[in-house]
Formats: C-alpha cells, sequence, structure tokens
C-alpha cells in the first residue's frame, strides 16, 4: 500500500511540474473547492484547528490567484478578479471567525463558476498565452 501511495504522489507531483500555467491555475481553484469542502466539515464537526488549517490555505490559494493575475494585459477584468478575490478572502475569514458554513457556501460557487469559464478556454486560445 505505501508504494501505491507513494507512486501516486510522484505521478501527481510529474503532473504538476509538467503542467501548463493554465492547469496550474485549474489546480489551484480545484484545491480550493476540496479545502472548502473540508474546511465545511470541520465547521459541522466542531474540528476548530482542521477548520483553521484549511481555511488558512484557502486563503493562502487564493491569495496565488490573486498574484497570477497581469493586471497591464488583463485591464479590467483582472481588476474585477482582484477585487472578487479579495472579497472572496473576507468572506473566508468571516466564515473562520464566526464558524459559518454560508460563505463558504458562497465562495464555493464562486470559484466554481470561475473554474468552469476558465476550463471551457479553448486549447487555441490557451496556447496564445503560454510563456
Amino acid at each position: 500500500m505505501r508504494g501505491s501511495i507513494k507512486k501516486y504522489q510522484n505521478t501527481n507531483l510529474a503532473h504538476v511540474e509538467q503542467a501548463d500555467p493554465h492547469t496550474l491555475i485549474s489546480l489551484v481553484m480545484q484545491h480550493i473547492l476540496g479545502n472548502l469542502a473540508a474546511a465545511k466539515g470541520a465547521i459541522e464537526r466542531k474540528e476548530i484547528e482542521n477548520k483553521n488549517k484549511m481555511l488558512s490555505k484557502v486563503i493562502g490559494l487564493i491569495g496565488e490567484l490573486q498574484n497570477s493575475l497581469d493586471m497591464e494585459k488583463g485591464g479590467e477584468l483582472s481588476e474585477n478578479l482582484y477585487g472578487l478575490y479579495a472579497y472572496m478572502i473576507s468572506q473566508v475569514t468571516q466564515a473562520n471567525i464566526k464558524n459559518d458554513v454560508e460563505p463558504l457556501a458562497e465562495v464555493s460557487a464562486l470559484i466554481a463558476e470561475i473554474k468552469s469559464g476558465w476550463d471551457g478556454i479553448p486549447q487555441d486560445i490557451r496556447q496564445q498565452y503560454k510563456k
């Protein structure tokens, strides 16, 4: 069993190392969704330490999305996304303080919507922006 887990981890790491920037952003969003779900469960089970850990990861990952924005090329879209990500961080912070799952549901829905659009970008358009 240990060998198969190690093999999975190595395969997963290799996948990330070879991923293009578009795929990496999609993976970040997927991790946000997973951590939000885990945090929601932790709140419901009153597992404060686990909730804090998951929500700290979420805040860090949303910060990574903010940092990945190209404010020069992205113009108004990048500015709007930056503001939306800041709002999400605020909502996650409030959920953490109040042990409230509702803001997490809102943030999950927002990330899922952005991810859906991001994942729907045609391959030929993605290729234009590869660096």
